[in-house]
């Protein structure tokens, strides 16, 4: 989610490597005892099923496959509320690359105080007038996230460019950011006009796949507590 990045994304370091890496699919090697329990509420609502065995969210459900069956390592961390700013709700980073650009490693983050706060009324709406959030539970709302973290995944899996893209996201934003509040600072609304064009750009290039998906993950779930 676009907000959600530019709020909080943190300083990344491009690490290209060729051994020691981390085995790959979803991990939780990060998570302390506390946060345990909640990931596997989440978790179970990935794996739900329907009264035939199929996945209740199969959307979800593929998003998850996709990346715990994949070579890159994602660790899962979910912060305490004291570690990471209140409004970012999720992340996805890649964190290390292969020689030849494929993606390694990488951090999904979930904040779910922050996802507990989100507002999800008329206000909250996107421009295309998904409300994220609307009507779900506490749980199921953690599971949107995760599913539009995911879909960041899948995609920046997809080929070198993508998880270079994805690898450098963050620090590109954060740069634009910088640039456009300096110039609107000295009066150069010209020079911030470019910049927050290329950052505009920048965000629909890297979120619009996630939002789609994540929109697709929540009418899943919005069915499922029917």
């Amino acid at each position: 989610m676009a907000n959600r990045r530019l709020a909080g994304a943190a300083a990344l370091v491009v690490l290209v490597v060729s051994a020691g890496v981390a085995e790959g699919g979803i991990r939780t090697d990060r998570l302390s005892r506390k946060s345990v329990d909640r990931w596997r509420a989440i978790v179970a609502v990935v794996e739900a099923r329907d009264t035939a065995g199929r996945p209740a969210h199969p959307r979800l459900h593929a998003l998850w496959d996709a990346v715990a069956t994949s070579e890159c390592a994602v660790f899962v961390e979910l912060p305490e509320p004291s570690g990471r700013r209140g409004y970012v709700v999720g992340e996805f980073t890649v964190t290390r690359v292969a020689a030849d650009g494929r993606a390694l490693e990488a951090v999904v983050v979930m904040n779910l105080p922050a996802i507990d706060r989100a507002a999800a009324g008329p206000g909250a709406a996107r421009r295309d007038g998904f409300i994220p959030f609307a009507r779900l539970g506490r749980t199921e709302r953690y599971a949107e996230v995760l599913g539009h973290e995911l879909a960041h995944a899948v995609w920046a899996f997809s080929g070198a460019e993508q998880a270079r893209v994805a690898l450098s996201f963050a620090g590109e934003v954060r740069a634009a950011s910088r640039r456009v509040l300096t110039a609107q600072e000295a009066g150069r609304m010209s020079a911030g006009a470019e910049d927050a064009a290329r950052l505009a750009q920048l965000s629909r290039a890297y979120e619009e796949p996630a939002e789609a998906a994540e929109e697709a993950v929540w009418a899943e779930l919005v069915a499922g507590s029917r």
